[in-house]
């Protein structure tokens, strides 16, 4: 027995040491993996810190290029040229090109530096030079909307009527053309489009990938920036070709392993990116544009009556008259009177039931519109356009059929032989008679046989060009064309004062319009707004808005924009 029990002794003893030695194997295994899962933990949070300064840094660089864009002196939103390599370095200078444009020109690193020649004011550079975690300067593309035009001498015009699709080939110039070009695109690591409005990217390249040699003195795009393979499609953000050129958000090739066949192999691939869409850029712009109004409107204000009692907000112009805003005597709200104050009369005579004459000047309206009662105009000359029945004139010219003939000098002067209407476009008219009628004193039509007239009356009222009241708005602002997208509202001698989202007591203030909503939601208008417009409904955005010139009554002032909202109302006084 006592045998038995020394050989049991023995047994569990030896299994005792066992299970110790499981235990302590199983504590050294635990000890690996915890290491392991340790130094992946660490790893992975070195990376996102990595990602992190790298992310601030592309936000700091998007705002320093916002504000250098707003507070451009001559066109705000003029954005600078990248630094290229093609002055044979990286120096951080604008490198504006003045022979043909190419739009190569218009990607390479960010230009923290300035701007030299022959590169347009400002010479000043973003203030600030951003890297990237692994310490690369950060790389830059722009929209061709946005930068000086070299090839002819001049700069975009830059308004809210540049943000709508679809885009015409004819670029958005002083040249004559009415749209802008394609917005760049960016789109995510399958490939789907993130936003077509695009108008600047900024791109961090990360450590080089793939090959990629940067050891020369200015190494070309490719060395920094890179591309991927998804089924047959390519992307990259290496190379810029067109005007709606595509820039991706891939994924980080230490998120993709050689395994995943989503992405032919190998996959390479590690940029960071943030951009800067129109609606951003316009925002903004629309800012800098209600605070200039603001000013220059107090400082009519002060100006305008030593007494205080006596002093006065100027009187408003006619909305959609994009010809003549020229103020009106008595109206309280409308477009700002940006033209110089001064009083107009035109004419329309209906001789007979084929014979007709009018007389208005091309200083006064934009164009000339006969339409024949029947059959086809066959040629035209001159500054004269016709469609079919339609004759458009501009200026000095003829739309004729056989002996049938519209005709218009240079001063205005038009004659009919044919039976017909006429229509007066873009004028700003405030009183209308006789044979000739207007909705709203922009357009005017006039037929039938008989006399009419059309008039703009004397207004002394000119906040924006007398320069006794020292109340001037800077060149941008009519080069660009900010009186089509500002309405302005105020109170003047005992009218009542206005309300914007409950404030009351309000005795001025603007809106800038921003552009047309012309696409789903549309705004409350209900369908596509259409500009130039003299109807409220075509600018505002909303029943509130659209009806303030009547109630006096307007939106809250920091109403959040969305797709069918995009007023801004800026306060003037108090």
């Amino acid at each position: 027995m006592a045998h038995q029990y020394n050989y049991s002794s023995q047994a569990n003893s030896r299994l005792r040491q066992g299970g110790a030695v499981l235990i302590l194997m199983a504590f050294i295994l635990g000890l690996g993996a915890a290491a392991y899962l340790l130094k992946a933990y660490n790893a992975d949070a070195a990376k996102a810190k990595q990602d992190e300064k790298t992310y601030q840094a592309l936000g700091a660089a998007k705002q320093a290029l916002l504000a250098w864009a707003v507070s451009h002196p001559n066109t705000p939103g003029l954005m600078p040229y990248p630094d290229r390599n093609g002055d044979g370095n990286y120096d951080g200078n604008s490198d504006c090109y003045t022979g043909v444009f190419q739009y190569g020109f218009l990607l390479g690193q960010l230009p923290t530096v300035g701007q030299t020649n022959p590169c347009v004011t400002p010479q000043t550079g973003l203030g600030g030079d951003w890297r990237d975690s692994q310490g690369n300067r950060l790389w830059y593309a722009v929209s061709r909307n946005l930068v000086h035009d070299y090839e002819h001498s001049e700069s975009p015009v830059i308004n809210p009527g540049m943000n709508n699709p679809p885009h015409a080939v004819t670029p958005y110039l002083r040249q004559g053309g009415i749209q802008s070009y394609p917005w760049l695109k960016v789109l995510d690591r399958n490939g789907n489009l993130v936003s077509d409005r695009v108008a600047a990217v900024i791109l961090a390249p990360g450590s080089p990938i793939g090959g990629q040699n940067r050891s020369a003195f200015a190494p070309n795009a490719s060395e920094y920036l890179d591309s991927f393979q998804k089924g047959a499609a390519i992307y990259n953000n290496r190379a810029y070709a067109t005007a709606d050129e595509d820039f991706v958000i891939g994924e980080d090739s230490s998120n993709v392993p050689a395994s995943d066949l989503t992405f032919v192999q190998p996959y390479q691939f590690n940029d960071k990116l943030v951009y800067i869409t129109i609606d951003e850029l316009m925002a903004t712009i629309e800012k800098r544009v209600g605070r200039e109004v603001g000013t220059q409107l107090k400082d009519y204000y002060v100006a305008s009556n030593a007494i205080i009692a006596n002093r006065f907000y100027p009187y408003a112009a006619i909305m959609g008259g994009n010809k003549n805003y020229s103020c009106v005597v008595g109206k309280l709200a409308g477009a700002l009177p940006v033209a110089a104050s001064h009083s107009s009369s035109c004419s329309y005579t209906g001789i007979s039931a084929t014979s007709s004459t009018s007389s208005c000047s091309f200083a006064e309206v934009e164009a000339v519109i006969f339409t024949k009662t029947s059959l086809n105009f066959t040629y035209r000359a001159g500054a004269c356009q016709f469609s079919g029945k339609i004759c458009t004139c501009s200026g000095a010219g003829t739309c004729t059929r056989a002996t049938q003939q519209f005709i218009c000098d240079a001063a205005g002067e038009c004659s009919a032989n044919v039976a017909g209407s006429y229509q007066f476009t873009g004028g700003g008219f405030d009183s209308v008679t006789g044979k000739c009628s207007t909705s709203c004193g922009s357009d005017i039509s006039c037929s039938g046989t008989g006399g009419g007239m059309f008039t703009h009356s004397s207004c002394t009222d000119a906040p924006f060009n007398d320069v006794t009241t020292n109340s001037i708005l800077p060149i941008w602002f009519t080069d660009n064309l900010w009186q089509d997208y500002v309405y302005y509202a105020a109170q003047r001698g005992v009218s009542p004062t206005l309300s914007a989202g409950g404030i009351n007591g309000i005795t001025a203030l603007t809106v800038t319009t921003g552009y047309s909503i012309a696409i789903v939601p549309f705004a409350s208008k209900g369908s596509a707004q259409v500009r130039l417009s003299c109807n409220l409904s075509d600018h505002m955005d909303t029943n509130v808005n659209a009806t303030g010139d009547a109630t006096n009554i307007y939106e809250l002032t920091n109403k959040p924009r969305s797709r069918n909202y995009n007023d801004q109302i800026f306060v003037v006084s108090p």
